[in-house]
């Protein structure tokens, strides 16, 4: 929302120029509050590894085996992330082995898993620190 708004100065400003037959002179002005607002529109954006994660994971080919697979899946996720998860596959049976801070980011951890293609069953082993 913030980017659209940053948007939205900057063409109204740019109406308000042209409208006022601004001069040579007021292109100085207009170009400290265009650094101005390029500024702040790159401070609200997110980080740039937030928004290349999912895109790299996509664009890659799905890996070979399937503890990968579910690893990579795992990976891409934001609510998951900085959490390490031991990924172990035989056939299509998949274990979950790590610690996750809630019960939220165990189901969602589950999910993924059980939802990446050609996992049949997943077996939970994640540990949810008591508190």
């Amino acid at each position: 929302m913030k980017p659209i708004a940053a948007f939205l100065v900057i063409l109204a400003l740019f109406i308000l120029f042209v409208g006022s037959r601004f001069k040579p002179s007021d292109g100085e002005a207009l170009s400290s509050i265009s650094r101005l607002t390029v500024g702040k529109v790159r401070n609200a954006l997110p980080p740039a590894e937030r928004i290349a994660a999912p895109v790299n994971a996509l664009r890659c080919e799905l890996p070979d085996s399937l503890d990968l697979r579910v690893k990579a899946r795992l990976s891409t996720e934001k609510s998951l992330e900085g959490m390490d998860f031991a990924v172990v596959s035989e056939g299509t049976e998949v274990k979950l082995r790590g610690i996750v801070p809630d019960s939220a980011s165990r189901r969602r951890a589950v999910e993924l898993a059980q939802n990446t293609l050609g996992v049949g069953s997943v077996v939970d082993e994640l540990a949810v620190p008591v508190p």
